[in-house]
């Protein structure tokens, strides 16, 4: 039987007429598919039942639902996303460089009670900016993970840190500095459940950031600018 748990969000309920294994019919709607036991709506009143109670043609018809509720479902997360950046001087430099890095950690809360997240499917992309030509942005790192969270359980991931120099003050400009983020997860099905950028300018270009290689440069409206310069340190 169908091994996941959903919930029927913001959607209509459809009634269908259910047969026992012993004969008796019953017509109800289909609330939510937990492991071998269906939920039930009859009126005001929910019913947790079998799903073998029922004959074979029901029990597809509950399979189906589930498979399609799982496919078409944009389940409630909670994500938080913490950059873990920071930018000093360089004490050991005479000029005006400066130190600067990140370390990603991400925290996603499953808010769902009947809704298993698995085998979803995040990415993350981590955008420059030219110290050179501030309208000039580049992909700094890219990461991708497999996410996994059950019914009101969190899942935690922190991605590898980098560090590089840059200088962004007279009289020198050079390399690439922090500037934002933009995050997706996909469910087992590849549709997307969950998209956010740090930078508002970039929300409609989510799906085409996450396609672009590091180092790869662009302006605001993702036009190609060549490749950035990332000092590494």
């Amino acid at each position: 039987m169908v091994g996941f748990y959903l919930i029927l969000s913001g959607l209509l309920l459809s009634a269908h007429e259910f047969t026992s294994t012993d004969g008796k019919k019953m017509e109800a709607a289909v609330v939510a598919v937990q492991g071998n036991n269906v939920v039930l709506k009859r009126g005001a009143k929910q019913y947790t039942v079998p799903v073998n109670r029922f004959i074979l043609d029901d029990q597809n018809y509950i399979k189906k639902w589930g498979e399609d509720q799982l496919k078409n479902m944009v389940p409630k997360l909670k994500v938080d996303i913490n950059p873990g950046k920071s930018n000093r001087r360089d004490r050991k430099d005479y000029y005006d460089d400066r130190k600067g890095s990140f370390q990603v950690s991400i925290k996603i809360s499953n808010e769902e009670i009947h809704y298993v997240l698995k085998d979803g499917k995040a990415s993350l992309s981590i955008i420059g900016e030219d110290c050179d030509d501030p309208k000039r942005y580049g992909i700094m790192q890219k990461s991708s993970f497999k996410v996994n969270a059950a019914p009101g359980k969190n899942f935690a991931w922190k991605g590898a840190a980098l560090h590089f120099k840059f200088d962004d003050r007279p009289p020198a400009y050079w390399g690439t500095k922090y500037y934002s983020y933009v995050f997706q997860i996909k469910n087992a099905d590849g549709k997307v459940i969950y998209q956010v950028s740090s930078q508002k300018k970039f929300d409609r270009y989510i799906d085409k950031i996450l396609k672009l290689r590091v180092e790869e440069g662009f302006d605001k409206n993702l036009n190609s600018r060549g490749d950035v310069y990332i000092r590494k340190n």
